[in-house]
């Protein structure tokens, strides 16, 4: 009962706060088309349930989540919620198509794989007695269906800021942020047992290192289309910081309960955090 309690409290948080990004986003906006206000609105909703979904993830409830997750996956699945919050909250408040386009190809690429490879592969792990099997799944059509449909049909209504180049060194960096994330999560997709502990942490858990590898894959396709645009860079600098930061404080969190923290992880995303965050503070606007 308090499983479910805590579930509908957070259905009704999400609904506020979709609604409350309605009013304060697309409402007061003139000029859009339903195209438009529709894509608006599918960030609102992708902002709010990344938001609202960390807190319970950040501390392991059982019940945020529709399968059982291993603490540190947890945190750092908080920290995948964090960081899709900043780009949809920047996409906001400046809605071009391009940074539009960022934030969809990454909901794209975060979603389909997973939920491809669940329909195929892991639909065992999910208990159908629980209303929140379901709810995933309901989240993940109602993510995926209008996020294809927007990539293929983008908004005309959304304008765009005159393009600018990337700085070579921010260019540079996001080359390596991509190659460093792609094959990490390349790896981690494809088994859960490699031969090197420190990367695959979760072995026996495949399903779980599949999760956390389409948020590595999604930094990396974020860093590719932003190599040529300083406008979407600027939003990929700050989802890669975010992300850093977050996943390398959700390894040292594990020593409040005792559990071993991930050295190179903790190394290589804190590392990914810092570099962004710099870049970011002195990048050109």
């Amino acid at each position: 009962m308090d499983n479910i309690l805590v579930q509908f409290l957070g259905l009704m948080a999400l609904i506020l706060a979709v609604g409350g990004g309605y009013w304060h986003w697309i409402r007061s906006r003139v000029g859009l088309d339903w195209q438009a206000k529709g894509v608006l609105l599918l960030l609102v909703a992708t902002m709010a349930g990344g938001l609202i979904g960390s807190t319970g993830w950040w501390i392991d409830d059982p019940s945020a989540f529709s399968w059982d997750l291993p603490p540190l996956a947890s945190r750092m699945l908080a920290a995948a919620g964090w960081a899709f919050g900043a780009a949809t909250f920047m996409t906001l408040q400046r809605p071009t198509r391009r940074r539009v386009r960022l934030v969809l190809l990454m909901l794209a690429v975060y979603l389909i794989p997973l939920a491809v490879a669940i329909v195929f592969f892991h639909l065992d792990r999910f208990d159908p007695t629980v209303p929140i099997t379901y709810a995933f799944f309901i989240l993940v059509i109602l993510l995926v269906v209008p996020t294809l449909w927007y990539l293929i049909r983008p908004p005309m209504a959304l304008a765009d800021k005159s393009h600018t180049a990337t700085s070579v060194i921010v260019r540079r960096w996001l080359l390596v942020v991509a190659s460093v994330t792609a094959l990490w999560g390349f790896a981690l997709f494809i088994t859960d047992n490699g031969p090197i502990p420190l990367i695959w942490v979760w072995p026996g858990n495949l399903l779980t290192s599949r999760l956390i590898a389409v948020m590595l894959l999604t930094i990396a396709t974020a860093a590719l289309y932003s190599l040529d645009d300083a406008d979407t860079a600027r939003v990929t600098l700050v989802v890669v910081l975010v992300y850093g930061f977050g996943a390398a404080l959700a390894n040292l969190w594990s020593v409040t309960a005792g559990r071993p923290v991930q050295p190179l992880y903790v190394l290589v995303f804190g590392l990914m955090g810092v570099m962004s965050l710099v870049l970011r503070k002195f990048y050109p606007s």
